[in-house]
């Protein structure tokens, strides 16, 4: 699915949202030193043993047969128990069977949340007033996605062994030019003060982890920068951009045009969790 989408009624777009989010963490088992990414056509999934990240990220199996659907989850769930590790199951529009989440529950997977995914086509953005004083770059070297590695910490509020796993990421899946991948700071008096980061897959501009760090908050950085990596996708040839907001972000999304297309659930299951069934 390399075509770029042009418009929002493009019947593949909701498959294109979703292999825009698979990517984003499918680059963590495909890229971050020690971690897996196996699958095929039905099934993905990654590991990356302690720091968390691991899961089944794309389900379209090519059966709907009941028998079918338990072998395929019992070969996970045993890959994952060996390694007794935890894990997350992505149930996404493009999952099939459409029924898939009645047998996670079966074999012992617990609904955990829905997040929302939204969609704007580029062209039609609102443009909202931001900080005078904010200038925004393009991280193009190691040394400067350190610094968006340490901008990050401060603006998720997340551990350093999360973001740590966020740069090595990026940083062996490559970035900039000639990349999937682009992430931006934002300056304030010369001192760093947002990121964001764009991914370039499935024919849609994905932005992901939107922040400002807390001495920065409320200025209206975070749709600043939001609104940088959108000039920056139609720059490069894309028309359509995606996100799944946080409850608190979805207000600000819906200022600058993003309306709400699908919904992702998410269920998990853990070793010391296991139900006999």
């Amino acid at each position: 699915m390399n075509e770029i989408l042009t418009s929002l009624a493009a019947p593949n777009l909701l498959a294109a949202m979703d292999a825009n989010f698979v990517e984003e963490m499918a680059c963590f088992g495909r890229k971050l030193p020690g971690a897996q990414l196996c699958g095929d056509e039905e099934l993905l999934w990654f590991f990356t043993g302690s720091l968390g990240y691991n899961g089944v990220l794309h389900t379209h199996l090519h059966s709907d047969a009941p028998y079918v659907i338990h072998a395929k989850i019992e070969m996970i769930l045993d890959y994952f128990k060996q390694r007794h590790s935890k894990i997350g199951w992505f149930v996404g529009p493009s999952t099939y069977p459409p029924q898939l989440a009645s047998y996670l529950r079966m074999h012992g997977l617990s609904y955990q949340r829905t997040n929302v995914g939204m969609a704007l086509a580029i062209a039609q953005m609102h443009e909202i007033t931001t900080p005078t004083d904010l200038h925004i770059s393009e991280v193009e070297d190691e040394a400067q996605l350190r610094i968006w590695r340490d901008t990050s910490q401060q603006g998720w509020e997340s551990s350093e062994n999360a973001v740590q796993a966020y740069y090595e990421t990026y940083l062996y899946s490559g970035f900039g030019a000639e990349s999937i991948w682009h992430h931006y700071i934002g300056w304030q008096q010369g001192k760093a003060v947002a990121v964001t980061s764009l991914l370039l897959h499935a024919g849609v501009a994905g932005i992901y982890g939107v922040a400002s760090i807390p001495a920065a908050r409320r200025q209206g950085i975070g749709i600043a920068m939001t609104c940088h990596a959108l000039r920056s996708a139609r720059t490069l040839g894309y028309h359509i951009a995606m996100l799944s907001p946080t409850a608190m972000g979805r207000r600000i999304y819906e200022r600058i045009g993003f309306q709400e297309t699908c919904k992702f659930d998410f269920y998990t299951w853990s070793p010391e969790n296991e139900q006999v069934h």
